[in-house]
């Protein structure tokens, strides 16, 4: 073949991989555009039973990151409503996924403890499993739609798993100065395990500066939380046995006895020890794992039943996203004819670090008052957005519901503003009783590191048929303003910007005036 026939077929063979791989990636953009809209369709589901079932699908059929928040929201949803056996099985579906989860290692690890407390499986192997997770748990990440609270108890619910094995393989392997620093923090978060607060003891009376007060003051407090199960009778036999065996007396050990019995109404939550309260400490053994930033309660020299510590005030967990990443830029939205009259659908969406404590008053109070100036027909909700999308209240007539849910933004760090943006228009298109749909952005401008790409927000907020209005606040650079003004002026909407507090309220009026509300007092 002559020499020009080679280079025309040579060009053709690269044609044809360009091709090939432009359709390739048109594909995958909307897969994940596909992925995020079923994902936010399900956790937008009021009835729980349906989002969990369309979760559950959505887990099984998805192929992104967002397969991991979905596995977890279904992990937590299990675990709040105790049914282990289906959270382990979920567990397992997303170790598949992600190997190095906290969440999937905790489930798991609490499983394979019943096969080490029956002698099958190595304490060693265990404390491995156990060591992983708690290397794990700070790089958890707030699933998408999660809520701030229950993103801590679940956070809590995997330490308290992990802490636990941890502290069982130490005792069965006869360290127990280590076992007692992983069990007196399982205890401080869940102080009524029957289970833990024996081992707990059990690692107190034995080994190196053995603490005997609290180890029976524990041994009692085990045989009062198990009273009226199978193993509590003998439990109770044989931790008086001990007792008197030790030197002690009948109506001492029964002075414990008292002393240790549970409150009628439980322990007092608000004493209780938080996660954030228990300070790092260095991996206790020299195992062949990654050293361990796990915590230590310091055990107090007890006289009398244990108070739990109080929390302190916590501080938020620093950003896994800077703040400061650069912004992607803005998709070109072609402008749709939207309906303008009528009750109305509203959304409202706030970035939760302009509820500081230099804008808050100027933000909550004027956001207030617009909200109590709806008609009677009219609905609304308030989502906040930082790192993570939270329902503060959804789509309501109830003007108190939705103060109060204004009144309950916290700041946080972060700004997913194009996962915000989609997901609440989306949310309006789905569920709003009323054509004449609203959304109001309040904005700096920033979007950083949202889960979806421009071109996958702008075909959600393209299908909505929602009208964006947007304030934006201080917003210091070029692309964030052009991100807000194109939100607005794509969709039909209008947007306003501000320097100061002070100037919130006339730019929220003015946006009040164009949706046809009343704002003048």
């Amino acid at each position: 073949m002559p020499s020009s026939q080679l280079q025309i077929a040579a060009a053709r063979l690269v044609i044809c991989l360009l091709l090939a791989s432009s359709a390739a990636r048109v594909s995958f953009a909307q897969g994940r555009s596909s992925e995020l809209s079923d994902y936010t369709d399900a956790v937008a589901h009021v009835q729980t039973n349906e989002r969990l079932a369309l979760l559950e699908h959505f887990a099984m059929n998805a192929h992104g990151p967002l397969k991991i928040d979905a596995l977890e929201l279904i992990i937590w949803h299990y675990l709040h409503q105790g049914q282990l056996a289906h959270a382990v099985s979920w567990a397992n579906e997303l170790s598949a996924a992600d190997k190095d989860n906290a969440v999937a290692i905790a489930l798991l690890t609490n499983y394979e403890r019943a096969a080490a407390e029956q002698g099958s499986m190595k304490s060693e192997r265990l404390l491995r499993m156990a060591s992983h997770g708690l290397d794990m748990l700070p790089q958890l990440q707030r699933p998408l739609g999660m809520n701030g609270g229950d993103f801590a108890l679940l956070k809590q619910r995997a330490y308290v798993m992990l802490s636990s094995a941890a502290g069982f393989a130490e005792l069965r392997m006869k360290d127990y100065v280590s076992a007692r620093l992983y069990l007196h923090n399982t205890v401080a978060l869940e102080p009524n395990s029957a289970r833990d607060v024996y081992n707990l003891a059990q690692a107190d009376l034995n080994g190196p500066d053995a603490n005997k007060k609290e180890g029976y003051w524990n041994l009692a407090r085990a045989v009062e939380l198990s009273r009226g199960t199978s193993q509590g009778m003998e439990l109770a036999r044989a931790a008086r046995a001990r007792y008197i065996k030790d030197g002690g007396n009948n109506e001492d050990w029964n002075q414990f006895l008292a002393s240790a019995k549970p409150t009628a109404n439980g322990p007092n939550t608000s004493e209780l020890a938080s996660l954030e309260n228990l300070p790092p400490v260095p991996h206790p053994r020299n195992m062949p794992a990654k050293p361990v930033k796990t915590a230590v309660a310091h055990p107090p020299t007890i006289t009398k039943p244990p108070a739990p510590p109080k929390p302190a005030n916590a501080q938020p967990a620093p950003s896994v996203w800077a703040d400061n990443t650069q912004p992607t830029s803005p998709v070109v939205r072609k402008r749709r004819v939207l309906s303008t009259t009528g009750p109305m659908s509203l959304g409202i969406l706030v970035e939760t670090s302009l509820a500081n404590k230099a804008n808050r008053s100027a933000v909550v109070n004027s956001l207030i008052d617009m909200l109590r100036r709806l008609n009677e027909q009219d609905e609304a909700f308030v989502l906040s957005f930082d790192n993570n999308l939270v329902f503060q209240q959804d789509l309501t007539s109830d003007p108190e519901q939705l103060e109060q849910a204004m009144e309950s933004i916290k700041p946080q760090h972060g700004a997913v503003l194009d996962d915000a943006v989609a997901f609440a228009a989306g949310h309006l298109a789905r569920i709003a009783k009323y054509p004449n749909r609203v959304l109001l952005v309040i904005s700096d401008g920033r979007n950083v590191d949202s889960h979806a790409s421009p071109a996958e927000t702008s075909a959600e907020i393209n299908g909505a048929g929602v009208r964006i209005f947007c304030i934006g606040v201080d917003v210091t650079d070029a692309a964030g303003q052009y991100r807000l003004r194109e939100l607005a002026a794509s969709t039909g909407g209008k947007s306003d910007f501000i320097s100061t507090p002070g100037q919130f309220r006339q730019a929220t009026e003015a946006i009040a005036q164009n949706l046809g509300i009343d704002f003048r007092f």
